[in-house]
């Protein structure tokens, strides 16, 4: 009775579990109201429920255990299907660890060690509680692992490759389930599933960034594509014009020739000779890029994050990034196929932002200076140098977020993290 009562108990942590991380690393519009979170669980433990007590036996019972859990909860968060896979993954992945190293001491050590109490009453002590303890060690560390999911949807993984991810997590399990039916000694064993896991883990993010960076060159063949179309418009344009202006020297209408020529040359004053690729900007943040794009300098920005309830004014945003902003076009002055990468994304505490430049390598002697008052790589005679970053650090340690800078010869990167409102 104890020991069905622990497992009913267990199931029903589990089945809470895969909700409330799906529902922690959704973006907004696809959390699940409190009743639909109760019904999902409801179904979870049902479907887990049915499984384990059926008279089906072998590790692909477990198979398709976790799959009717897996359509559930795409069932759920068909919105966005990959918070769902992700909040899956994340769970499934803690729950086979817990239950792998647990279950492999308690009969490896524990049962060896034929202790004089009942087998309830080692269950509950090396087998339930430990795994209960781990659940609740990931609920005291849920920041570290939340924020590396949402750092992997940064990402921009696709769904069929979250899909794989997942099918390969399931696998593990059944491997799991393999070796504990094969006499393999309990270090050996580990070794294995952990290799394995650590293999699999780097695989993940090492396919992520190449998949990111796809979608970057994808974007950017897309945006050159469409330069080619306007330069071509612009070389029909010029084309008429220099006809108009011929025939308007033919008639000796000089005042008109000076009047056009000073009208193609405003135009092309104004025309923006840098690529723009904005994936969901909000107006904040394409007002600041813009000053970059109409200097020339390519900008590609990824800006996912969600900016409400911050502990930044909108007004202290903005002078934020359009300082950042400033220091990289001073930066890239002198640069060859000049860029900007602004990404952000909304992790477990707030917002992270990251400002890529391409320009020259901040020197370490002096990176520890760069946001103090009045220190500039610039010619600063007029004492009118040096303030900006100065005015960024104090508006971020104001609002309790966080500015770093990493430099090297390729690029140079300042990462900011804003806080949510304490409420």
């Amino acid at each position: 009775m104890l020991l069905k009562s622990c497992d009913i108990l267990t199931t029903i942590l589990q089945s809470v579990f895969f909700v409330w991380i799906c529902n922690n690393i959704s973006s907004k519009e696809n959390k699940l109201s409190k009743f639909k979170a109760i019904v999902l669980v409801l179904i979870i433990f049902i479907i887990s429920t049915i499984f384990t007590y059926s008279d089906i036996s072998g590790s692909y019972i477990s198979l398709v255990m976790v799959i009717f859990t897996l359509l559930s909860i795409i069932l759920f968060y068909r919105k966005s299907i990959l918070d769902g896979l992700l909040g899956f993954g994340l769970a499934n992945l803690i729950i086979v660890l817990s239950s792998y190293f647990v279950f492999s001491f308690y009969q490896s050590v524990i049962v060896e060690l034929k202790l004089k109490v009942s087998t309830e009453l080692q269950m509950l002590l090396f087998v339930f509680i430990p795994a209960w303890s781990i659940y609740f060690l990931f609920y005291k560390l849920r920041k570290y692992f939340f924020n590396a999911i949402f750092a992997l949807k940064n990402l921009r993984p696709s769904l069929i490759f979250v899909l794989i991810l997942n099918y390969t997590l399931v696998l593990l399990d059944i491997l799991r389930l393999t070796l504990h039916t094969v006499d393999i000694e309990l270090m050996f064993r580990y070794a294995v599933y952990f290799i394995t896991l650590v293999i699999f883990i780097f695989s993940i993010i090492y396919f992520a960034r190449i998949n990111d960076s796809s979608k970057e060159v994808e974007l950017l063949n897309a945006a050159l594509n469409n330069k080619i179309i306007e330069l071509k418009k612009l070389k029909h344009d010029y084309g008429s014009e220099i006809s108009s202006l011929y025939g308007l020297y033919q008639l000796g209408k000089i005042d008109r020739i000076g009047q056009l020529l000073k009208s193609i040359v405003d135009s092309y004053q104004s025309l923006d000779t840098g690529i723009n690729i904005n994936v969901q900007a909000t107006p904040l943040v394409a007002s600041v890029l813009h000053s970059a794009v109409s200097k020339g300098i390519d900008v590609i920005a990824f800006d996912s994050a969600d900016y409400e309830n911050l502990s930044i004014t909108d007004n202290d945003l903005l002078k934020v990034l359009s300082n950042i902003i400033k220091n990289s076009i001073d930066a890239l002055a002198d640069t060859v196929n000049p860029t900007i990468k602004f990404k952000s994304y909304n992790n477990y505490n707030g917002v992270l932002i990251t400002i890529l430049n391409n320009g020259p390598e901040i020197p370490k002697k002096i990176m520890h200076k760069i946001f103090e008052t009045g220190f500039s790589t610039k010619n600063n005679m007029s004492e009118d140098r040096g303030f900006g970053l100065n005015i960024v650090s104090n508006i971020i340690n104001q609002c309790n977020g966080k500015i770093s800078v990493e430099s090297n010869a390729q690029w140079t990167q300042f990462t900011i993290e804003l806080p949510y409102k304490i409420s």
